[in-house]
Order: structure tokens, then C-alpha cells, then sequence
């Protein structure tokens, strides 16, 4: 266990460090300023400009409250660098104890171990941070808790998992009723445990059922939402033509399972655990864009602590089989998570990574000289960075009061639609130039 908790704090400060890097060289993105904004403002209604009011109205994540605390104590987005990191290493632990119950120590371990290797992970890890984040830990302690038939501390984990984003709510209905089934069975043999599981299981299909209907019925309208679902964009097949050629969706989706079980040695495959991850992979698989099937996305995070139990109880059974072959296919595990994260990793760290230039020092120059009260308009990377600045917003509608960029900056959005805006505003006299110093552009209304 000492091995296990050392390696997970070892992978909480790699990623803490990895993302501290990309954050202050400016390679993180609207995410971590939706977020920072949100939470800085969790008081008041956790609204951010980007959503255009609250996060509530996007997604139901009580649990972002408890982030709160640390990110005003630090003043700084970097601690939801910090806290995804840890949270995403805590699944670890869990897994070592899910394992050990039917394997060795050493085997056990090893299995835990595995997993902070994992490239799905990692990517989860790494990107953005996102409530989604949560999912991983707290999932895999849930389904511990449920394996060891602990039911007080399960029904408290799962107040937890479904306080972390709305869509956890069918994925816990769906782990109820798969509960029904498995207890139900044993509750016939007069097994007086299973029948506080067939308890646990109902009272979560239930929970699951009132979180869900109370969020969008309730929530979402005292939130000041109007209109559809804004998430529902990634569903509206019949709404739109199909983003991509029928046969790239196929390659695509095809490729993404590939992401998810190669690096694993098809592992997973062996343990039923693996079912429960089926409301995970429709919700990202179902989906028309692109996007929800990346690897290296938040997206992943709904079915990776179920892949990664399977695994566990997979490799145990490997382990235990005294068969070579079982062996060999779980070192094949720790080996091909490696190649991928070498040769196909979702990091993108030759991307995202980089030394502090002159223009990034002069970003942070400017920036604390900026009033916090006043509006200012700019690209993703540069809003990650003004989380507690509650006007600061992603373009320049509304005719901000700053203007800030790098003339180095290039994305489709802002050098097509947003800085021909600026031009002409520049043009017409409605901004003038504050600085120009190391290609950094500051106005001023």
C-alpha cells in the first residue's frame, strides 16, 4: 500500500508540474477560465461570461463548491491544476484495494500501478480542468465500497459521484439495476448481505432518478436558463447533416475503443465489470462530433473507472491462474501503455509545452495592471488566466473595455472573425493602443 500511495503522489506532482508549464506558457484554454470564473464567483451564482450566466445552467456539479475554498486562498486557477491532478491519482488506491482482495500484495500493486499509466488517464489528467475529472476516483472508491460490501461509506460515495455532473445520474441508475440483478439473485439464497445491497442498489436507482428530473425540471430554470439544453448540440442528428463522411464516424469511433483497449491488453474484456462502462461509451460514442471521442478529452472520464476495475479484476485473475500466459499479458499491459503514451500519446506535450518567452512575461506584466473590474476581451490562453476577473470574456463583443493578444496568436476563430473586428474598431478610433511590447497588444476603449 506504501508503494501504491507514493506512486499516486508521484503522478499528482508530475501532472500538477506538467500542467503548471502548460499553464504559464499560455497553452491552456477557455476550460480552466470557464472554471476559474465559475468557482471564483461560487457565491454568487457561479456565473462565468462564457457561458453567458450560470454554470448551473450548463451542467448540475455541486462538488466544484468544494473547490472553492483553495482557489480563493491561491488567487490563482493553479489550484484546479492542482486538485485535478490528485484527484485523477486517487483512483489508484481504490484499485489496489479491489485487486488485493483477490490477489497478492505484490500482485496488487503492480495491477494499481498500471494503471497511472494508462494514456486515458493521463489525458484526463492533463487537459483542462473539468468537473469530469472527479468521475475516475470517485467511481472506482464507489464500486470498492460495493465490492466490499461496505454500504454505509457506498451510499456516501454515491451522494458524491452524482454531485459531480448531471450525467452521472443515468450511470448510477444503470449501476443500480445492475445491483437489482446481481443482489437479487443472492437475496434468493437468504443471504442477509445481499439484501443490504438490493437495498443500496434501489435507493440508487431512485437517488439517480430525483437528481436527474430535479436538474433540468428545477435547477436549470432557477439557474436562468433559456431554451434547449446547450450539450444537446453533441446529439442533434436530426437537427443537422452528419458532421463527418459515414465511414469516417465508423473509422473514428472504431479507433477510439482501439485507444481505450490496447494499451490495457484487452484485459478488461475478461472481467463483467466491464458492462457498467456502457452507459459511458454511448454517451461519447452516440455523439456527432468528434470531439466527445478524442482521446485526451474530459470526455473519457465517464468510462474509465469502469474499464479500469475490469482491468483489476482481470489481472487478478491472470495473476492468480499460475499460467505464464496471464503473467506475460500483464506486463504486455504496463508495456503497451507506454509505447502508446510514446509514440500515441494524447498529451500532445511537444504542443503544449514550452519555456516562458518575452511575450509571456509580458502578458503577466500587463495583467496585473489591469482593474479587476473592468472588461476585457481576448483569445482562450490568455482567458485561462483572468479567472478572477469576473468581465473578462472570449472575443469582443460588446466593445470591452481592454483589449489584449499576442499578434503572434493564430486560431481560425480569432484571426477570421475576431481580430478583422479589432481592426477596424483600431481603425475607426473606438480603441487605441495601451502597449505593444514583445508582440503583445493591449487596447483601450
Amino acid at each position: 500500500m506504501r508503494v501504491v500511495w507514493i506512486a499516486s503522489a508521484a503522478y499528482a506532482v508530475i501532472f500538477f508540474l506538467l500542467g503548471l508549464d502548460r499553464y504559464a506558457t499560455y497553452h491552456s484554454g477557455a476550460d480552466l477560465g470557464i472554471f476559474t470564473q465559475a468557482i471564483a464567483n461560487a457565491g454568487h451564482g457561479m456565473r462565468d461570461t462564457y457561458e453567458h450566466g450560470s454554470h448551473w445552467a450548463f451542467h448540475f456539479s455541486p462538488i466544484l463548491y468544494l473547490c472553492a475554498p483553495l482557489l480563493w486562498a491561491t488567487q490563482s486557477a493553479v489550484a484546479l491544476i492542482a486538485i485535478q491532478a490528485i484527484a485523477t491519482a486517487l483512483v489508484t488506491p481504490a484499485l489496489h484495494l479491489i485487486a488485493r482482495k483477490r490477489t497478492s500484495e505484490r500482485n496488487a500493486a503492480a495491477i494499481a500501478c498500471i494503471a497511472l499509466l494508462y494514456p486515458p488517464l493521463q489525458g484526463v489528467t492533463f487537459t483542462d480542468f473539468h468537473e469530469d475529472a472527479f468521475a475516475p476516483a470517485a467511481v472506482v472508491w464507489l464500486l470498492w465500497a460495493i465490492d466490499a460490501r461496505r454500504f454505509a461509506i457506498a451510499g456516501a460515495l454515491l451522494a458524491v459521484v452524482l454531485s459531480i455532473k448531471e450525467d452521472q445520474a443515468p450511470a448510477m441508475a444503470f449501476l443500480g439495476l445492475a445491483g437489482l440483478v446481481y443482489f437479487g439473485a443472492s437475496v434468493a439464497r437468504d443471504d442477509k448481505t445481499a439484501r443490504r445491497g438490493l437495498l443500496f442498489s434501489g435507493v440508487g436507482v431512485l437517488a439517480s432518478v430525483v437528481v436527474f428530473v430535479a436538474y433540468f425540471s428545477l435547477v436549470r430554470p432557477m439557474a436562468g436558463a433559456h431554451g434547449s439544453w446547450i450539450p444537446e448540440h453533441f446529439y442533434a442528428w436530426g437537427a443537422h447533416a452528419p458532421a463527418l463522411p459515414l465511414w469516417k464516424q465508423i473509422a473514428g469511433r472504431l479507433t477510439y475503443l482501439l485507444e481505450v483497449f490496447v494499451p490495457l491488453a484487452f484485459i478488461p474484456l475478461r472481467s463483467r465489470v466491464l458492462l457498467l462502462s456502457l452507459p459511458g461509451f454511448v454517451e461519447v460514442l452516440a455523439s456527432r462530433e468528434p470531439l466527445t471521442y478524442t482521446m485526451g478529452q474530459h470526455y473519457a472520464a465517464v468510462w474509465i473507472p469502469y474499464v479500469l476495475v475490469a482491468f483489476a479484476i482481470g489481472g487478478s485473475a491472470l495473476l492468480n491462474g499460475g499460467i505464464r500466459r496471464g503473467v506475460v499479458l500483464v506486463r504486455a499491459s504496463a508495456i503497451l501503455c507506454i509505447v502508446v503514451s510514446i509514440f500515441f500519446s494524447p498529451l500532445h506535450l511537444g504542443h503544449f509545452l514550452g519555456r516562458p518567452t518575452a511575450s509571456d512575461a509580458e502578458i503577466n506584466a500587463l495583467i496585473g495592471k489591469l482593474p479587476r473590474s473592468a472588461s476585457i476581451g481576448t483569445y482562450d490562453e490568455i482567458y485561462a488566466h483572468l479567472g478572477f476577473f469576473p468581465n473578462a470574456a472570449v472575443g469582443v463583443a460588446g466593445d470591452p473595455e481592454y483589449v489584449i493578444y499576442g499578434t503572434q496568436y493564430r486560431s481560425v476563430y480569432w484571426n477570421g472573425t475576431v481580430l478583422p473586428k479589432i481592426d477596424q474598431a483600431v481603425t475607426a478610433g473606438i480603441y487605441h493602443p495601451v502597449s505593444e511590447k514583445s508582440g503583445v497588444v493591449l487596447l483601450r476603449r
